[in-house]
């Protein structure tokens, strides 16, 4: 029971990260929130009904418990965060590359 309480306690916090975190577009904590909630909402009303939440919640459930198990434990949640990490890296070199691709200018002969 203490350890399903630690791991919704630790999910309580890493949602929300999710949802107001900046990305690295610079559109901000608003359009990350608009496009979480746009993804729950399954039949376009735009509300959220407690089946949306929940059927969507517990797709994010299955992603983390990688051995499918029924729980999660502390290191299935921190292997998300290291590859959700590792995404962001890579996105940022790529926005990088495409903007230094952008800014160079050719010197004619």
């Amino acid at each position: 029971m203490k350890k399903i309480l630690t791991i919704l306690s630790v999910l309580t916090f890493v949602i929300p990260m999710f949802l107001f975190a900046q990305n690295n577009d610079g559109k901000g904590k608003k359009l990350m929130a608009a496009d979480h909630f746009k993804k729950m909402d399954t039949d376009n009303d735009k509300k959220v009904s407690k089946e949306e939440w929940q059927k969507f919640h517990d797709g994010f459930f299955l992603e983390l418990d990688k051995d499918g198990d029924g729980s999660i434990s502390f290191d299935e949640l921190k292997g998300k965060q290291m590859e959700n990490r590792d995404k962001m890296k890579e996105k940022a070199k790529e926005n990088q590359k495409q903007g230094k691709k952008k800014n160079q200018t050719t010197i004619p002969e």
